[in-house]
């Protein structure tokens, strides 16, 4: 990737970035292919840079920021059915959700939900 200008690796990270603030990885059928189109940048630069800066492949990354959502939600909605939380945040199987997410975090989504204090109510006082 030394070979890759400072401006281009900065354009990349940008666009990457603002691709991220805007959840598009919650969609559904992500390629490294289509992201690279959408983005307007070269397919194998966008792998490098990703494989560059976050040590993992493409599909290693998004379901880590998914994975990420994921956990979130259901901190905020404890009573998420799992396959729901698998739709809204781009897994269209619950049992690849649930691989990804052990994979990830080392338990099952259910199991690691139940590790998690639950958050008191802020009281407006």
């Amino acid at each position: 990737m030394e070979r890759r200008s400072k401006a281009t690796l900065e354009m990349i990270s940008q666009k990457l970035n603002a691709w991220e603030l805007r959840k598009e990885y919650l969609q559904t059928g992500i390629t490294i292919i289509k992201m690279a189109k959408a983005l307007g940048i070269n397919r194998t630069y966008l792998s490098n840079f990703i494989n560059d800066t976050y040590a993992m492949n493409f599909n290693n990354w998004l379901n880590g920021l998914r994975i990420e959502e994921a956990k979130k939600r259901m901190l905020t909605d404890r009573r998420l059915p799992m396959s729901t939380l698998a739709a809204m945040v781009g897994f269209t199987d619950l049992a690849h959700f649930s691989k990804q997410f052990k994979l990830k975090e080392g338990i099952a989504p259910t199991y690691w939900l139940q590790k998690q204090p639950k958050l008191k109510p802020v009281s407006g006082n």
